[in-house]
């Protein structure tokens, strides 16, 4: 029998058991099949009965036994000494010492001299809020999460132009395009979705400067050069506008600031971007006019398009190509779908008595939305002022080192703190410079939430049940209820148990978590379609502002605009002199998820080392050969990697994946120069130059 509860699946049973769960791993939330015997997990497969994922599980969720099991998996809190040996401490010893830290630090240089981070790790995590809510009432407005790095730009692109993230209904859709986003190796079921919408009919675009196996089997294939991006996207929508392909019912019912974008794209042709791009133009057209005319369909942004200088922008005329082409919130589409509404944990009127927060006078857009710090200027926080704006540090389930921008220069930072934590599962390259390292408990030995709505725009929420218990590791959760009872946070943080919080949170559903009925999960709104028929659009005017008043009013352009990335062949033709190549880090594999989990056999076995993509004509240009060991060097440092030749990528760009300690990508990146909106770092488009390893 399968247990799929939260009162089924105890985990102090020593009997054989099978249960039901989600994996969340990564945001696919793959339905998973545990198998456990005394206290611990033996198998993960897939569950073929979960009616989102059908049995889909990838190597990483095969692999969650060595996961769990590892036995370099931290297991008691430890306290760097002088001599930077580290000491095993208890639970109660941390917390005691982490409180009287934080109380001495707000002593001496105010709340705000605190910053904390939560990563990926935190995301859709139900302790997310919880320290969110910590930070606030300490009185520090720098909390941050990794929506500095990833995901919040094309959030923001949605919320100034109608209202609301969208999530694209893939399965129904006749036209997909996938914009930089490389579905097979970074949420695979995605991918899945999109190859059953193929097997319907539907037509595939992919846009990327690298064939990926989805673009092998596309439609049409648009191979772009990096940081070009909102280039394309106008000149799709000049075609649309000039060759009255637009969906001109929704657009004079439903949108403003039209005939401001017409008269914007008149001088954005497809030659204009031909030129910029590396498109053909004819490539361009047919592109558009798919897109415009053999609906439903919908655009999905990835990652690369926001790691750019000009990222916001770009998805900005991304979300135009939407509307305009009347592909919202119908079957087949872009879905408005937001999460569940569950009790809040900010309590808004306690912002304003907040000091500045990092970040906050440079992109008052990203605060004034999130009340969230940007995390890539943290490192100026503490380097370039006397005295340190931000003197300690609470990093939980990320690791900065690998994983932001300048890599140096956040070491350097972190070396001048007076107290830095980690709060991880593994020590990584962030945790070893830590001054105390806190073991996490895993998703498998706490209860979490999960939402179906932000990745598939399912309104169904799940519960990820508790079904281990690791001994000397607590979760993040606990960990915030300890460390605020002992700074006298009891008032505001009254729960004795995550239970009691989690059905607190309910309340809003009206439900509790037995009705959740676990992986299966509560369907908490019915599914309506064109919604905004009724209620409009969530903006100034109620309908999607093309011309977006939100950014006028932040004194950022209403309209899409395209600019260079700032160090691309054309704006910096002085450094592309000496740095040739065109740089695009971060790429994605499979067996990984960002720097985590190279320690597990299984899946190291499987990708032993990082590889550069570079094309087979640049290689014979520079004398080098395949499997060879190259240098890339930018002007903030270089890295040595094994070459890999394909005629997959675009000549004259290199890619190459971040996350390796033994060639960390981060050292070649930068936070010097942001996107002016929303402060994401520019990685997936830089300047570099090749040579052979000495």
């Amino acid at each position: 029998m399968i247990q799929k509860s939260i009162d089924d699946s105890r985990y102090n049973s020593t009997k054989a058991k099978t249960v039901a769960s989600i994996c969340s791993i990564c945001n696919s939330g793959c339905g998973i099949l545990l198998h456990i015997e005394n206290n611990k997990l033996i198998k993960a497969s897939g569950d073929k009965d979960n009616p989102v994922t059908r049995g889909y599980i990838c190597v990483k969720g095969k692999a969650l036994p060595e996961i769990v099991n590892s036995p370099h998996r931290l297991k008691e809190p430890m306290i760097k000494n002088k001599d930077n040996s580290w000491q095993k401490i208890s639970w109660a010893e941390a917390i005691d010492i982490i409180a009287k830290k934080l109380k001495e630090l707000k002593k001496d240089y105010g709340p705000e001299a605190l910053a904390v981070h939560v990563g990926q790790a935190g995301v859709r995590r139900e302790f997310t809020p919880y320290l969110e809510r910590f930070c606030f009432t300490y009185g520090t407005p720098n909390f941050s999460t990794c929506g500095s790095h990833c995901h919040k730009s094309k959030d923001m692109a949605g919320r100034v132009t109608y209202g609301a993230l969208t999530v694209p209904d893939y399965i129904n859709s006749k036209s997909v395009v996938l914009w930089g986003s490389n579905h097979q190796k970074s949420c695979p079921t995605l991918a899945n979705n999109v190859n059953t919408a193929m097997k319907k009919g539907a037509c595939l675009i992919v846009i990327d400067p690298i064939k990926t196996e989805l673009a092998k089997k596309a439609d049409l294939f648009l191979q772009i050069r990096p940081g070009t991006d909102g280039a394309l996207a106008l000149a799709m929508i000049h075609v649309i506008i000039n060759e009255n392909l637009y969906d001109k019912n929704f657009v004079e019912k439903w949108t403003f600031g039209f005939e401001e974008l017409a008269q914007h794209v008149k001088e954005f042709t497809p030659e204009w971007a031909s030129k910029i791009t590396r498109v053909p133009s004819e490539k361009i057209i047919r592109a558009a006019r798919i897109f415009a005319t053999n609906g439903p369909g919908n655009i999905t942004p990835g990652i690369a398009v926001e790691l750019q200088t000009n990222g916001f922008q770009a998805i900005r005329g991304m979300t135009v190509l939407q509307a305009i082409t009347g592909n919202l919130d119908i079957a087949g589409g872009a879905l408005m779908s937001p999460p569940a509404t569950l009790s809040p944990l900010r309590i808004e009127e306690d912002l304003d008595a907040l000091p500045t927060a990092i970040g906050e006078s440079r992109f008052p857009l990203f605060y004034d939305i999130y009340k969230n710090a940007q995390a890539n200027v943290f490192s100026d926080g503490i380097l370039d002022s006397e005295p340190n704006v931000i003197n300690a540090m609470i990093i939980m389930g990320s690791n900065p080192i690998s994983t932001w921008p300048n890599a140096e220069k956040l070491k350097r930072a972190f070396k001048k703190l007076d107290f830095l934590v980690v709060m991880d599962h593994f020590m990584t390259e962030t945790s070893e410079m830590a001054d105390m390292v806190l073991p996490a408990a895993t998703f498998l030995e706490r209860n979490e939430f999960w939402d179906r709505a932000t990745t598939y725009g399912l309104p169904i929420l799940c519960l990820i049940p508790k079904v281990l218990e690791e001994e000397g590791c607590i979760s993040e959760w606990e960990f915030i209820m300890k460390l605020a009872k002992e700074m006298g946070y009891k008032d505001m943080f009254p729960w004795e148990s995550q239970e009691e919080a989690m059905e607190f949170r309910l309340q809003p559903l009206g439900i509790t978590l037995k009705q959740l009925n676990g992986t299966e999960g509560y369907q908490y709104r019915d599914v309506v379609m064109q919604k905004y028929e009724n209620a409009g659009f969530q903006t100034p005017s109620n309908k999607v502002e093309l011309y977006s008043q939100i950014l006028e009013r932040f004194g950022y352009n209403p309209l899409p605009i395209f600019e260079e990335p700032d160090e691309s062949p054309v704006s910096r033709k002085d450094l592309a002199s000496e740095y040739p190549f065109v740089l695009t880090t971060g790429a994605r594999e499979i067996e990984f998820y960002h720097s985590r989990y190279r320690n597990v056999a299984s899946l190291r076995n499987r990708l032993y080392e990082p590889l550069a993509l570079l094309n087979p004509i640049d290689g014979e240009e520079l004398g080098i050969n395949n499997k060879q060991r190259i240098r890339i060097e930018t002007p903030r440092g270089a890295i040595e990697i094994k070459a890999c030749f394909t005629q997959d990528i675009m000549p004259g760009v290199i890619s190459i994946p971040h996350g390796w300690d033994n060639a960390n990508a981060n050292l070649l990146t930068d936070n010097a120069v942001l996107d002016p909106v929303c402060g994401f770092p520019a990685d997936r488009a830089l300047l570099a130059r090749i040579s052979k390893a000495e």
